[in-house]
C-alpha cells in the first residue's frame, strides 16, 4: 500500500467545486478474473469555479501588488488526490471484503456482455475467490487465487458440465483464460486499484495535462463523489484511455466503480472500453482465508 501523506496537505472534497486537473493510469479488477489497467481522463470543458478573493492592500501603500494567477495558487489535482488518500487511509482498516463485481470489457474490438460475480477477498494473507452469477453461459464458474502458495497459479472450475471435473490448476497466463480477458488475476483487487490510483494521480499532477470534473452522484444506490478525468493529448503514448470516471463512496471513501473510454472518432462519442463496479461492497465480514482456498 502507498504511504498515506499528512491529511492537512489535502482539502476535503467539495462537490460544488469543479476543477481541471491532470490524469493517469490505474488498475481495477476485471475480466474473467483479471484486473484492468485504466487511465484517468479529463473533462474537456471543466473549468475552475473558486472564490477568487485576494488579500490586497487597499490603503495608502504605493507598493505595486499583483494577485497571483489562480493556476499558480491552487493545484486542482488536490481534489482527486484527496479522494484517493482518504481511500487508502480507510482501506488500511480493512481485513477482508465481499461484493458483486460487475464488469464489461471490450475484447478484440467487441464489447462483451456484462458479467456479474461474487467476489471475496482477504488481505493478509492475500486471497481472492470469484463465482460467476451472469451471464448464463458463465454461471457457476469459479476461480481462486492464493499467491502465498504459488503466485503463478490459479485454481479454476468451469461453468455448467465443465464444472463436473472440479477445480483445475492453471497458469495465470493461460492462453485460453486470457483470450477473453484483459488482465491477469494477479493484478486484481482493491489494494492494487488503490495503489495504482495513488501513484498514477501523483504522476498526473506532475504532468499537468489532464482536466478533471468533480461532482456528487449516485452509484449503486450509494451517494458518491464522481471524478471524471479526460486526457485530450497523448503525444508520448503515456495514457491508455481518453477518459476515466471513478465513483468514490462517500461513506466508505472507497472507489466502487470505474468506467474507461478510448479516444473518440471525429463526430462520435468516446467508446466504452472497460467498466468495473464493486456493488454491495461489504467490509470486514470476518471470512476466514481458508474459506477461499479451493
Amino acid at each position: 500500500m502507498p504511504n498515506f501523506p499528512n491529511d492537512s496537505q489535502f482539502p476535503m472534497y467539495n462537490p460544488l467545486v469543479n476543477y481541471p486537473v491532470p490524469r493517469f493510469v490505474y488498475l481495477v479488477l476485471g475480466g474473467f478474473f483479471g484486473l484492468a489497467i485504466v487511465l484517468t481522463g479529463n473533462a474537456s470543458n471543466a473549468k475552475p469555479v473558486l472564490d477568487m478573493h485576494h488579500n490586497l492592500d487597499q490603503g495608502n501603500s504605493h507598493e505595486n501588488k499583483h494577485p497571483v494567477a489562480l493556476e499558480e495558487k491552487i493545484d486542482p489535482m488536490k481534489v482527486p488526490l484527496g479522494c484517493i488518500y482518504e481511500a487508502v487511509k480507510e482501506f488500511q482498516k480493512v481485513k477482508d471484503y465481499k461484493c458483486i463485481l460487475i464488469q464489461v470489457e471490450r475484447i478484440k474490438g467487441k464489447l462483451l456482455p456484462e458479467s456479474q460475480s461474487v467476489l471475496h477477498a482477504t488481505l493478509d494473507p492475500k486471497r481472492l475467490h470469484m463465482k460467476w452469477l451472469e451471464p448464463r453461459g458463465l454461471k457457476g464458474q469459479e476461480v481462486s487465487y492464493l499467491p502465498g502458495k504459488d503466485p503463478n497459479k490459479m485454481r479454476v472450475k468451469g461453468a455448467g458440465f465443465l464444472g463436473a471435473v472440479g477445480f483445475l490448476t492453471l497458469d495465470i497466463n493461460d492462453a485460453k483464460a486470457m483470450s477473453n480477458n484483459r488482465h491477469k488475476i494477479s493484478d486484481a483487487g482493491l489494494a492494487s486499484l488503490l495503489t495504482e490510483l495513488h501513484d498514477g494521480w501523483k504522476e498526473e499532477s506532475r504532468r499537468g495535462k489532464t482536466l478533471v470534473l468533480t461532482s456528487k452522484a449516485a452509484c449503486y444506490d450509494r451517494t458518491c463523489i464522481r471524478v471524471e478525468l479526460t486526457h485530450p493529448e497523448n503525444q508520448d503514448g503515456h495514457f491508455l484511455f481518453f477518459k476515466n470516471i471513478v465513483y468514490f463512496d462517500i461513506e466508505s471513501k472507497l472507489p466502487i466503480k470505474i468506467d474507461s473510454y478510448s479516444w473518440p472518432i471525429a463526430g462520435e462519442a468516446p467508446p466504452l472500453e472497460e467498466s468495473y463496479g464493486y456493488k454491495d461492497l461489504q467490509l470486514n465480514t470476518g471470512i476466514h482465508p481458508s474459506h477461499l482456498e479451493k
